[in-house]
């Protein structure tokens, strides 16, 4: 198994970053067109650091939770166990500023009254930019901020689609960019830094063997490495073990359509995967195929899962 890669704090160290904070956590965003199964190898990629002996907390991005009805978990701000080193959270754009509020207004009443639903709606609505920025706030606060601790090595982020993602990744410097001066360009502006610091954030683009989804995964790969300046992994996901060629059949073979559906999808996933080794060639980043998992059984998906992505880093080491 590949160790974790940090160069210049180890993982979860309590040192001083170089953003102002005195601890440090490795960030491994996790996104991809919706239905490709993306918060399923987030929980995966959780496991496979856990496995390492990190300290894991599984951070979902949202207003409901997609691992509380999988695991069988009451799923919400403060993080629940879920196996041993990992813990999982929802982090909603309320709650997110709800926090925040709340440390720098120690008067609780007032901030109940900032806080009211109705204000936070149209706070949010009045900068839409300020729900990214909270959410992203939120993640890198402890390498930010000496007042914010979160004890843990690895943070691997169960994050937005891509659109949305690409929305939030856009913020801090769309706005570190329209605030000129004070304290919403600096910590935007820091905020942009540490997206674009390799030593820092990973990220996982999780995709499908089919035209439209690797499609919107090429484009999403070249978003952001302009953006960032990092080549995300690109995951295809879901993927059928079948053998080098596969022989047509007789029409009237009681085995013909099933062998010439057998034939489509392995038309189509090497078609996919060409098209997504040539974007690893491009990008220079390694492309990791993952199967399809045939079980309901969503402890042994996951586990499956993550002897997939610790087998195909190790083949890529």
């Amino acid at each position: 198994m590949r160790p974790l890669k940090t160069s210049r704090a180890s993982a979860g160290s309590r040192q001083p970053t170089a953003y102002g904070g005195q601890r440090w956590h490795r960030i491994v965003f996790v996104t991809g067109k919706g239905g490709v199964g993306k918060s399923v190898v987030a929980a995966a990629t959780a496991l496979q650091f856990a496995r390492q002996g990190h300290s894991v907390l599984l951070a979902e991005m949202g207003s409901r939770s997609f691992y509380g009805p999988l695991l069988g978990l009451s799923v919400g701000v403060e993080p629940v166990a879920w196996k041993h080193n990992i813990g999982i959270a929802r982090w909603d754009v309320e709650s997110t500023l709800r926090e925040y509020i709340t440390h720098y207004l120690p008067i609780k009443a007032l901030a109940d009254k900032i806080l009211g639903n109705t204000v936070m709606k149209a706070l949010v609505a009045a900068a839409p930019s300020l729900s990214e920025l909270a959410m992203l706030g939120k993640l890198t606060a402890p390498m930010r901020h000496g007042w914010y601790q979160r004890e843990v090595d690895v943070v691997v982020v169960d994050a937005y689609a891509t659109g949305q993602f690409m929305a939030m990744l856009r913020a801090p410097r769309g706005m570190a960019q329209t605030a000129s001066a004070g304290p919403m360009h600096k910590h935007s502006s820091i905020m942009a830094r540490m997206l674009a610091d390799p030593a820092l954030c990973e990220y996982r683009l999780v995709t499908l063997a089919e035209e439209m989804p690797v499609t919107e995964a090429c484009e999403m790969a070249a978003e952001l490495l302009a953006e960032t300046g990092i080549a995300p992994r690109v995951y295809c996901n879901r993927l059928l073990e079948l053998p080098a060629s596969i022989p047509a059949v007789a029409r009237q073979d009681p085995a013909h359509d099933f062998v010439a559906q057998m034939r489509r999808i392995d038309r189509r996933q090497k078609s996919s995967l060409a098209t997504l080794e040539q974007l690893g060639r491009q990008r220079q980043g390694p492309l990791q195929r993952l199967p399809l998992v045939t079980s309901l059984d969503p402890e042994y998906l996951l586990e499956q899962l993550a002897d997939a992505l610790a087998a195909g880093e190790e083949d890529a080491t």
